[in-house]
């Protein structure tokens, strides 16, 4: 049974098969890793990380294969096997992760409200995760309340940023999400006459501009440092 012997090295290959596309097999070993550690009912704590890693993953695989029904089950599965993991631990990542994979696989099955619960829950315990609120918007795009949730975390996400050819929106310590991707859900008839809505999406795409022309740093705590080595005084007032 795949993952029997180094658990840590199956996980790293799940991953690896992820990225190059290989999701039916990824399925297949997810599948058997997580029940492998779920029969065991005495589970070392390292073993529950490890169960809780699993999972995640599987949820994302169900997911990107449209197995929606699935992929909810895992999800409530990993909000159950979290649980147990001793409070703090950061090898299984923050919760607000987690309850964005649940908000999105109850949203894809057809779940809104259950989905809307869940998107509420995962904003409140990051404080703001632009992700899970632009898919709040974008699965259950007429609810007055994810419209708010997302107009709100836009305005505590802070300055866009670079990295490589990419603009960000990447508030601290929370997942980025493409900045481009947020004006094209601003975009959208649920933000008509919407004055928040309108001011967000023009300082999202001013400040793409400025980084272009070099008027602003493609980082923020990079523009950050470089304001702090201006002089604090007119050194040329005592003169």
């Amino acid at each position: 049974m795949f993952g029997m012997n180094d658990p840590a090295q199956t996980l790293m290959q799940l991953e690896s098969y992820i990225k190059d596309g290989r999701f039916e097999m990824s399925e297949v070993m997810a599948t058997q890793f997580t029940e492998m550690f779920l029969s065991n009912k005495k589970r070392t704590p390292q073993e529950q990380i490890m169960l809780v890693k699993g999972l995640q993953i599987l949820c994302d695989v169900l997911t990107l294969r449209q197995k929606y029904t699935l992929a909810v089950n895992a999800a409530k599965t990993l909000l159950r096997e979290r649980k147990r993991v001793a409070r703090g631990n950061s090898n299984i990542g923050m919760i607000h992760i987690d309850l964005h994979r649940c908000a999105k696989s109850l949203a894809l099955a057809g779940k809104s409200r259950k989905a809307k619960a869940y998107f509420t829950k995962a904003n409140k315990s990051s404080n703001g995760c632009v992700a899970a609120a632009s898919d709040g918007v974008r699965f259950i795009s007429s609810d007055k309340k994810m419209i708010a949730t997302f107009i709100s975390a836009l305005q505590h996400s802070g300055p866009v940023t670079k990295s490589g050819q990419q603009f960000l929106i990447a508030p601290s310590n929370l997942t980025p999400v493409d900045a481009s991707e947020i004006l094209s859900l601003l975009s959208g008839s649920q933000f008509e006459n919407n004055p928040q809505a309108l001011e967000q999406a023009s300082r999202i795409s001013q400040q793409i501009t400025m980084i272009e022309k070099g008027e602003m740093a493609a980082n923020a705590k990079l523009q950050s440092a470089l304001d702090s080595l201006k002089p604090k005084h007119d050194y040329y007032e005592y003169s």
